[in-house]
């Protein structure tokens, strides 16, 4: 080799570790990313956007079932404002520890000003977990391939058929997908994983979706 070469060797590999070093450096952080999709489709949806750790909006949506776990909670990416300027809406990433695991869930709510009877419509895998809180035997309908994908517990059965019209039933044997809670005036649909920005607006749209499914005479009851 000549001399050339061996003065050019030192030269090569600092630009070789320049290269990795860089390339480390710049190396993309998939959280960040998510958080910069999600702030993208709040600003798409004109709503607000936090995506800084709240452990105050937990504690003020605790009356949601799915919301009443864990030694350390809180929400975090959260969405708040009008929805096509009339829906009130709420979403967020949620997680909680045990003391030995972490979890993650995901909340969409929607304020209806109602005082309707508590409700969970959620699947038999999951709502078996929660069970003894949630307090009320499910309700049966007639629908047998509606009963084996969902259990409906309530308190007032003559709500839950109201409800679970056969409207809401066919949507949800579409959706399966979704756990939903009627609770204070609310109505939710919860999620266990985290936001993903491509299925936030989806995800809303269901939301208020079922909200037009709830039968208009249940909203002028005195």
């Amino acid at each position: 080799m000549n001399n050339n070469g061996l003065s050019t060797l030192p030269f090569l590999i600092l630009i070789v570790v320049l290269v990795i070093v860089f390339s480390r450096g710049h190396k993309s952080d998939p959280e960040q990313k998510r958080r910069e999709d999600l702030a993208a489709v709040a600003r798409k949806l004109r709503l607000q956007f936090n995506f800084k750790s709240d452990f105050d909006l937990p504690n003020k949506l605790s009356f949601l079932t799915w919301l009443k776990r864990g030694l350390i909670s809180y929400a975090y990416n959260v969405f708040h404002g009008y929805y096509l300027s009339q829906h009130l809406v709420t979403i967020f990433d949620y997680t909680f520890s045990d003391g030995k695991y972490s979890y993650y869930w995901s909340a969409y709510v929607l304020e209806m000003k109602t005082n309707f009877p508590d409700m969970v419509i959620s699947h038999e895998t999951r709502e078996s977990r929660f069970a003894e809180a949630l307090g009320p035997s499910h309700v049966t309908f007639e629908s047998a391939e509606f009963s084996r994908a969902f259990r409906v517990r309530t308190g007032d059965k003559k709500f839950a058929f109201a409800v679970c019209n056969s409207e809401m039933m066919e949507f949800l044997l579409a959706n399966q997908d979704l756990t939903v809670e009627i609770r204070s005036g609310v109505l939710a649909v919860l999620f266990e994983d985290w936001l993903r920005p491509e299925k936030v607006e989806p995800n809303l749209s269901r939301l208020i979706e079922i909200r037009k499914l709830l039968p208009h005479y249940l909203f002028t009851k005195t």
